[in-house]
């Protein structure tokens, strides 16, 4: 291209400031290289660019008509060189975030909004499900990272949060008289809980078994928002997360004790299956589900 960028931007220097020193003191160029640039720019426009005036330099006709457009095609650079970095500093394509059900319409609303507000162009795509779904998930590349339990065992997953189980009945059913309840006590009840081999059942099987203490089942139910009715039923206490229970507590709907003597934990983690390098997109959103789970704490 015979009329290339680095001419054009010597062309305007010169016409901006009206002196050939002082634009090549801008260009960070000496004076002969400038004036040796526009000789070549009037050569192949074919006519003078630039009066050499005692007091200055101003543009000829033709020049004028150049600067016009050379200021424009500089400005279209600029634009575009501020695009890309904003493109570069702001990731974008689809995140697939896995969330373990009974905590994802606390925090997916969360999320959604702080990535919409801080990377725009990112695409978030929430699916909630139990823990061994959100687990085989991962394992099959569908979720780029899951909000789910840690199992037994299993160390290789990031730790986001440990919360609390905690006794919940609808209002009325059990008097709760305080905001901590003993293990024995809760176990007291018939109880509604999900099936063996659910990560909750699991830590109050084990727990009741290091306590000496037998576990009353009232019905197993699978899925959180069949066993959450049931309890405002009326039908059974249960024991949950408490972020599972966090809209119906605040409503008055339940109530809950922390479960003590002893505390019953589950943890939280951000599961990513096998370490793989993730995209930029992937790591920004991270980051924020870090952050808003975190937020979870009690």
């Amino acid at each position: 291209m015979a009329l290339d960028l680095k001419r054009l931007m010597f062309f305007v220097a010169i016409c901006e400031r009206r002196s050939f020193t002082a634009a090549a003191r801008a260009s960070n160029v000496t004076q002969p290289v400038l004036s040796y640039h526009i000789s070549e720019l009037e050569r192949i426009i074919g006519e003078p660019l630039l009066y050499r005036r005692p007091d200055g330099v101003e543009p000829t006709e033709a020049g004028v008509a150049l600067l016009t457009h050379a200021q424009a095609v500089l400005n279209a650079v600029e634009k575009a060189e501020h695009a890309m970095r904003s493109r570069r500093d702001q990731p974008g394509g689809i995140v697939s975030i896995g969330m373990l059900a009974s905590i994802a319409p606390t925090i997916a609303p969360v999320i959604y909004r702080a990535c919409k507000a801080q990377y725009p162009l990112i695409r978030i795509r929430i699916s909630e499900g139990t823990s061994l779904q959100l687990r085989q998930g991962v394992d099959d590349h569908v979720y780029d990272v899951a909000v789910n339990l840690r199992e037994r065992g299993d160390q290789s997953c990031l730790s986001l949060l440990f919360e609390d189980l905690y006794f919940v009945a609808r209002r009325g059913v059990v008097d709760l008289r305080r905001d901590t309840l003993p293990l024995a006590d809760a176990l007291g009840h018939r109880l509604l809980l999900p099936p063996r081999g659910h990560v909750v059942r699991a830590l109050i099987d084990d727990a009741a078994e290091q306590q000496g203490l037998s576990v009353q089942v009232e019905a197993e139910i699978e899925g959180l928002a069949t066993l959450k009715s049931l309890v405002a039923e009326g039908v059974a206490p249960s024991i949950f997360g408490f972020g599972a229970i966090k809209a119906e507590y605040q409503s008055g709907l339940f109530v809950a004790a922390k479960l003590i003597r002893p505390a019953i934990p589950r943890e939280l983690i951000l599961d990513e299956g096998r370490k793989h390098a993730h995209p930029k997109a992937v790591e920004k959103v991270k980051a924020i589900v870090q952050r808003v789970v975190a937020g979870l704490a009690r």
